[in-house]
């Protein structure tokens, strides 16, 4: 199979690397963490990756015993290689260990943290708004492994919604699967006055032409890429949500809102619902500041 040439992404929009020859799963010890590790191990398996299991901890004496944790993580039929640093920056020390690998991707729970309260997790939150890169996200409480395919795409009608269909496209292909690229729309009537019609989410006028559209580059390069629209009257999330209870997806892919310092900003509200509560685990790309919506 030959790599795909996706429509170009602009300077702050990458795809993250070529290949992928490591999962990164971070682990601090705690429960929530170690939820990563199943789709970790899957998604390995499926990409002929290792994993490395990375744990980050505030001082020298405390490597020993997260050591021993680590070596506790057994997870059979994978080459796993373990890592203790000092770094009481847990995020640093995430993007630090992708920077070394090169061609790996971080696979993480969205509360790696006990003692976070936030709605997708302090970690998490910064290792998304510090980086470029996609990486999967999995939610402590997602559902056990069901019989699933697919990677689908969730996109609104922004203009970074091209650059996530060219990673979501570039990950069924690493994975075999089949690529969705699916919009949630408002199930509006049309304006008794006529004209276009304007929906609080999803695109207005003809979302099936606007997804068409969309996706007719991908196409158009041989890419078996399926366009779905699905109508809810309520919420994104809603629509999403019985999406995948219906279509089990092996990853849904999301975009965040942007790169910025403030932790609250870094996920909209329909992305980190979708983050914290998926069936699914969630390959998260990150926008950058430029080209994001306010």
């Amino acid at each position: 199979m030959t790599e795909f040439e996706a429509p170009r992404p602009s300077s702050s929009e990458r795809m993250g690397p070529d290949t992928v020859d490591a999962l990164l799963v971070p682990l601090d010890g705690s429960d929530f963490s170690r939820v990563a590790v199943p789709t970790a191990a899957r998604l390995a398996a499926r990409l002929e990756a290792e994993i490395q299991l990375l744990s980050a901890v505030e001082s020298a004496d405390d490597v020993g015993r997260r050591e021993q944790e680590l070596d506790r993580v057994h997870i059979p039929g994978h080459v796993v290689s373990r890592s203790v640093v000092v770094d009481r920056d847990p995020a640093n020390a995430v993007h630090e260990a992708l920077h070394k690998l090169g061609t790996a991707v971080a696979c993480m729970a969205t509360h790696g943290r006990t003692r976070s309260a936030a709605l997708v997790g302090s970690v998490a939150t910064d290792v998304v708004a510090r980086g470029h890169d996609p990486l999967v996200l999995v939610s402590p409480y997602m559902e056990q492994p069901r019989r699933s395919s697919g990677v689908v795409a969730c996109v609104d009608d922004s203009p970074a919604s091209a650059a996530l269909v060219a990673v979501a496209v570039r990950w069924a292909e690493r994975l075999s699967e089949r690529c969705i690229v699916l919009t949630i729309a408002e199930d509006a009537p049309e304006p008794v006055t006529g004209g276009a019609i304007r929906r609080r989410f999803g695109p207005d006028g003809d979302a099936e032409e606007y997804l068409a559209a969309l996706v007719e580059p991908f196409i158009t390069a041989g890419r078996p890429v399926e366009a779905v629209v699905r109508y809810e009257p309520v919420n994104v999330w809603g629509g999403l949500y019985r999406y995948l209870m219906d279509h089990p997806a092996a990853l849904v892919a999301t975009n965040t809102r942007s790169r910025t310092g403030l932790r609250r900003l870094v996920f909209g509200s329909v992305a980190a619902t979708i983050v914290r509560h998926s069936p699914s685990p969630v390959l998260v790309m990150p926008r950058s500041r430029a080209g994001s919506p306010p």
